[in-house]
């Protein structure tokens, strides 16, 4: 079996040598860089699965040599896949395995610390101690989470993670979800829409996929139901929410704070090391420049449980269907 892996990160490195030493008789070839135009013709006839983890799109000339070249599975080592094109691969007849669920913990967890940096007014304290100001003031007299409303946007693991870490620390906890969850009622309350939540929410935490239904959901005429000291986090997906929108609403004072891991045009950036100068995303340094805006480049994910988890789930995803095993990762494309 011949397998050949795309975008290896450095973090990457232990959990990918652990694995091969587990299964030396997986050949599997591995280069640094994503899949475009440069690179896929590191695609070549003998290999019969390709793992990747991209964030830009792939060209669709290197789909079609995928074909030519006998691949027949694609993994990625990702939960969402907004990112790929699914529809050729199912003309193609290639089949598609992700990861679903490697730490959800990882990412309710760095949402909940993000929403605590700003409801205990760190953002504030921290700029007041740099201008030499040790006063107790107003501004950073904050209000204990066990006073707060916390809304979650999809209530899947992650989602339900975040809610009971909410939950545990005194919160009381609303949900929305198209698919409600009976068994979180003891967690938290469903609401039926999500202006509901909006309106009702101090803290709001994003958790839902990336889908047409949901683009920019979160846009100006939602973020007007939004209490003035909401707090917003998305470790989700950055099409989430209308970044202009959401800018807008910070300089108006309609809402307090926002802790932003995924940026809806993150492409050139995420996991590079860039000259801020030569950066022309003008919505990009806004919102890196915003004093109410704690940035974090798609990040939430990064620990060494999860990224173990990612390298081994998605090469296990690709050998299991070259073997001819049921693979409950497998997202079925018929």
């Amino acid at each position: 079996m011949k397998l050949i892996l795309f975008s290896a990160r450095e973090d990457e490195k232990v959990a990918l040598e652990t694995y091969q030493k587990m299964h030396p008789e997986i050949e599997l070839d591995i280069y640094t860089e994503a899949i475009d135009e440069n690179t896929m013709s590191y695609i070549k006839k003998g290999y019969d699965g390709l793992i990747a983890s991209q964030v830009k799109a792939i060209p669709e000339e290197a789909y079609h040599l995928m074909k030519e070249s006998g691949i027949k599975v694609f993994a990625t080592r990702s939960a969402g896949f907004d990112m790929y094109n699914l529809k050729l691969l199912k003309e193609l007849g290639i089949r598609f395995t992700r990861v679903p669920v490697y730490s959800p913990f990882a990412i309710a967890e760095f949402a909940f610390t993000s929403a605590m940096y700003f409801s205990r007014d760190f953002d504030i304290i921290h700029r007041n101690v740099q201008e030499g100001d040790f006063r107790w003031q107003n501004s950073i007299t904050s209000t204990e989470i066990r006073h707060k409303t916390v809304g979650i946007v999809g209530t899947g693991n992650i989602g339900r993670l975040a809610a009971k870490l909410f939950k545990e620390a005194g919160a009381t906890v609303m949900g929305y979800d198209l698919y409600p969850n009976k068994a979180l009622e003891d967690i938290l309350t469903y609401v039926s829409t999500v202006e509901e939540l909006v309106e009702k929410s101090d803290i709001i935490s994003l958790h839902a996929p990336a889908t047409e239904e949901n683009y920019h959901l979160f846009d100006a005429d939602l973020l007007k139901h939004a209490k003035k000291n909401l707090i917003l986090v998305n470790a989700a997906r950055g099409s989430l929410v209308d970044t202009k929108a959401l800018l807008d609403a910070l300089d108006n004072n309609q809402i307090r704070a926002a802790a932003i891991d995924t940026y809806e045009h993150e492409g050139p950036f995420v996991n590079r090391k860039v000259s801020l100068d030569e950066v022309t995303d003008e919505l990009f340094l806004r919102l890196l420049k915003h004093p109410k805006v704690l940035y974090s480049p798609h990040v939430a994910f990064h620990t060494h449980t999860a990224i173990e988890n990612l390298v081994h789930i998605a090469i296990d995803g690709a050998k299991g269907i070259l073997l001819g095993e049921e693979v409950k990762e497998e997202l079925k494309l018929d």
